[in-house]
């Protein structure tokens, strides 16, 4: 199914986007198989309408020489992966503002294990907060131990909840600072080479803390147990589910090390702002089914190929859809959002910088034209002022 939006010259342009299409087709059988949840529900309504003009249109219209510019409106669903592209480069820009030049900054990635799968989307709110939580705590914990740093790092943590099937796998991408503010307020770096906590230390703390909270939650009564885990409602089997978890290595993941300013935040906006699946994974869409691509990590990171059905392919994206209101980007150490201005104003000062805040509190045509000189406020052809105005319907002029 295509539809028109304008390119830059204002003209109307044929243009599809995959994963509208597939919820544009199928999202009615997926409604009578599954049973979604209002926040899925709504995440997959507007995607199916994103940039086809159902939620409107944007018109930019030169009183000088009556140049008329029209863009079909984004859903702006932080779901959708067609349209993430204009905030994930604001947010770099933000970040890199907060990144100490000439430090190391290292990439974690914290797992839990499969067992746990069916009662993480079962508690979804508390779980996820759960695993961001321990994640943090775990690392601010090692790091303020004179052995490790001393000090406390700018942590920040991007909850992922899929795989590269699309399946079920709750994990959290960490960005640490290798240095940190102390308590009396000195910013030091770390000595060591390499990643700065043993592995073993930090999977035993992080899985002792996840278990201690879990375990809070229990006896509070707190957990709603699936189907296929009813039995552990009942303390024994609880109690014995909860030794197997003890005696698994719970082992996170080093994947790099950046150095240097710049390459850390960009590499982890790819998980900030990425959705499940992007437009360009989608190889083919029949009247039944959806193939797409994948990477197998366990055979050389080759490129595999899926098919399923249309609606179980909804199903798969559908179930990454965060809960109402939950933040899977979090800011902690001395990137907590309540200090975290005054620590970095206080780190810059020490290195002898001036802590900047680009693009902060920029509208949607200022943001444009700083990220990419695309300034929507002149006409293209004459260079006045052009007037902007948001429509259900286009002119009738555009559409003859």
């Amino acid at each position: 199914m295509i539809y028109k939006v304008a390119d830059e010259s204002g003209e109307l342009q044929d243009i599809d986007y995959p994963i509208r299409t597939i919820f544009r087709k199928f999202l009615p059988y997926y409604v009578d198989q599954y049973q979604p949840s209002p926040e899925q529900l709504r995440a997959a309504n507007l995607i199916a309408k994103c940039k086809t003009g159902e939620l409107g249109y944007n018109v930019s219209t030169c009183s000088h020489c009556g140049n008329t510019v029209i863009h079909a409106c984004s859903c702006k669903n932080r779901n959708c992966p067609s349209c993430q592209y204009p905030q994930e480069k604001k947010w770099i820009m933000e970040r890199n503002a907060e990144l100490v030049e000439g430090l190391a900054y290292y990439h974690v990635i914290f797992t839990i294990p499969d067992e746990l799968n069916p009662l993480v989307y079962a508690n979804q709110k508390l779980l996820y907060g759960l695993l961001s939580k321990t994640a943090s705590e775990t690392l601010l914990q090692l790091c303020r131990q004179k052995k490790y740093m001393g000090a406390t790092p700018g942590i920040i943590t991007v909850l992922h909840t899929w795989g590269q099937k699309l399946n079920f796998h709750p994990h959290l991408h960490a960005i640490q600072s290798g240095g940190g503010l102390t308590d009396s307020g000195q910013f030091v770096e770390t000595r060591h080479k390499g990643f700065i906590i043993p592995v073993e230390v930090l999977g035993s703390v992080f899985r002792g803390k996840f278990m201690f909270y879990l375990k809070k939650f229990y006896s509070a009564g707190k957990l709603v147990f699936p189907d296929i885990y009813k039995k552990f409602a009942a303390h024994d089997k609880w109690k014995a589910f909860v030794d197997k978890l003890y005696k698994k290595t719970w082992c996170p993941f080093i994947k790099e090390t950046f150095n240097g300013k710049g390459n850390a935040i960009e590499y982890l906006a790819r998980y900030s702002y990425r959705t499940a699946i992007s437009n360009s994974r989608i190889i083919q869409i029949t009247d039944t089914t959806v193939t797409f691509s994948y990477k197998d990590y366990a055979d050389e990171n080759k490129t595999k190929y899926m098919t399923v059905t249309g609606d179980e392919f909804l199903h798969l994206f559908l179930q990454h859809v965060l809960p109402k209101r939950f933040h899977r980007v979090r800011f902690t150490g001395y990137l907590a959002n309540g200090t975290r201005t005054k620590n970095m104003k206080h780190i810059c000062h020490l290195r002898g910088k001036v802590y900047e805040t680009p693009f902060k509190g920029l509208n949607n045509a200022e943001l444009l034209l700083a990220l990419f000189q695309i300034d929507i406020s002149v006409c293209s052809k004459c260079g006045h002022e052009m007037t902007s105005e948001r429509t259900k319907h286009p002119p009738e002029s555009l559409l003859a």
